[in-house]
């Protein structure tokens, strides 16, 4: 649940502070809504979100697929391919690979 809030609160900051934008293109100044940016954003970061969380895991250790809990995906380290996932079967924490 705390990350739950913790996300909550981290797009309603970003939201916040994209509010007032001023744009200067061309020499010519343009006041952009704040909503011009802020649900472009949120639009991507959910479609990266639902990528990121239809793929399936497999362990290095005991070679178990699963398919974790989305927020246990979108707070663990990635390098490339891999998330530094907990396994639920054996219960070692380590970079696990998507299963292709």
């Amino acid at each position: 649940m705390k990350k739950i809030i913790t996300s909550i609160v981290f797009l309603a900051c970003m939201a916040i502070s994209l509010t007032s934008c001023q744009v200067n293109w061309f020499n010519k100044h343009f006041d952009v809504p704040w909503w011009v940016i802020t649900i472009p954003v949120i639009i991507i970061l959910l479609i990266a979100h639902i990528c990121i969380i239809s793929k399936t895991y497999q362990c290095p250790e005991c070679k178990a697929t699963f398919k974790p809990k989305w927020y246990e995906i979108s707070s663990w380290l990635h390098m490339g391919n891999k998330r530094f996932i907990k396994c639920p079967k054996c219960s070692k924490k380590g970079f696990c690979d998507i299963k292709k």
